[in-house]
């Protein structure tokens, strides 16, 4: 659920309901940040800005198999078990001259109804015109973010590549991106014999062709050992279908340890649609992945190699929709396993005002395949949302 600082400020002046709302791309985040620290008058004194989302859940599942988690609670009998999760990001923008800005940000976001505080970094901004900037400090990277809703918080899943963050610098230009630092992740002291030092560099250009754009993108980390490195990159395309909806398509090739055979390079690709006709509307995706050796892969950033998901909604009035969620899994990563599952989910979307949304739903899950064996039983889970941004 967590979401990036340029993301948390452009959810605050959306005007969109909450519901509806989706993973949006870094480069229209950015610019939406942008967007809130103005160049405002030098001798006034710094301009601050203060943005914000609060999202929490509860949901409960009767019995329930998910290989993803390596979860089989399909032999207990009569019993709901039941989970939490909660997000709280706070954004502080400051204008000090028409040219020196900054931004800087903490979160909690996590399991459970009082996940920890934690700093999200920081950056000061120095804009030399309107189409050039540089920036020092902290900086998050993704790239391929699902709109899938189950998938849809980059710090966990993409299809491209889920969050890096470093500290050094960056040059937007005409919309082009470029990074280059130290990693600041937890996976950067994996050879603790080297220590905690990694290098990262990170590119990416926003394409414009008229209402559609393409993202090409590049992301390398080296661990500073002699074979450990990390290779990210591919392409999100955004087309827009006229007034009726938009269109995603995204590939990502993912590739660790460069120099050696194994593991092997994985590959992911992605088509969400999103139509609007009216009261009517319509979601969803199919992603697929392609991995050359099951048991030595590079990690898809995914937890299973297919799925389709389609919902249509129908708006019932200005505030409250109804939808149906469709779907089909694979429910793991190893393409020779057999442990598919249908989901069928009634949902239920509420807005309040532009800035704060409600949603529940109840679905039924189907185990289709064989290597169930005797967990294979229908399974149940619900729910409930509230979003809020300020």
């Amino acid at each position: 659920m967590k979401k990036t600082i340029g993301m948390i400020l452009a959810s605050a002046l959306a005007a969109a309901p909450l519901f509806a709302q989706e993973a949006e791309e870094q480069q229209a985040a950015s610019a939406a940040a942008a967007e809130v620290t103005a160049p405002a008058a030098s001798n006034d004194g710094p301009k601050f800005v203060i943005a914000g989302e609060v999202e929490f859940e509860a949901n409960t599942d009767y019995k329930k198999v998910d290989p993803r988690d390596e979860v089989n609670r399909n032999a207990e009998d009569n019993k709901w078990f039941h989970d939490y999760a909660s997000t709280f990001n706070l954004v502080f923008g400051i204008q000090f001259t028409d040219k020196w800005s900054a931004e800087a940000a903490i979160s909690a976001d996590g399991d459970g109804t009082a996940p920890g505080f934690a700093y999200d970094g920081a950056f000061i901004q120095y804009q030399l015109n309107d189409n050039i900037a540089i920036k020092a400090g902290d900086f998050t990277y993704a790239e391929g973010a699902f709109r899938y809703y189950d998938y849809d918080d980059p710090g966990d899943y993409a299809i491209g590549m889920k969050e890096r963050n470093t500290r050094g610098l960056e040059l937007n230009a005409y919309g082009l991106i470029v990074g280059l630092g130290w990693g600041r992740d937890d996976d950067d002291c994996v050879d603790a014999d080297e220590g905690c030092t990694t290098y990262d560099f990170h590119a990416a250009y926003e394409l414009a062709l008229g209402n559609h754009t393409i993202r090409p993108y590049f992301n390398y980390k080296s661990y500073q050992t002699e074979s450990h490195n990390s290779l990210r990159t591919g392409v999100t395309a955004n087309i827009a279908l006229g007034t009726i909806g938009s269109l995603q398509l995204v590939y990502g090739l993912k590739s660790d340890y460069l120099t050696e055979d194994t593991p092997k390079m994985s590959h992911a690709l992605a088509a969400e649609p999103e139509f609007n006709f009216g009261k009517v509307s319509l979601k969803a995706t199919a992603f697929k992945a392609f991995v050359d050796d099951d048991e030595d892969i590079t990690d898809l950033e995914v937890p299973e190699h297919f799925f389709v998901y389609v919902e249509p909604a129908f708006a019932l009035s200005e505030r409250l929709s109804l939808g149906v969620q469709v779907e089909l899994h694979s429910m793991t990563l190893d393409t020779d396993a057999d442990l598919e599952q249908f989901w069928l989910a009634p949902k239920a979307y509420y807005t309040v005002t532009d800035n704060l949304g409600f949603d529940a739903y109840f679905r039924t899950c189907v185990p289709l395949g064989d290597d169930y064996g005797d967990s294979d039983d229908v399974y149940f889970v619900a729910g409930a949302s509230v979003a809020m941004s300020f």
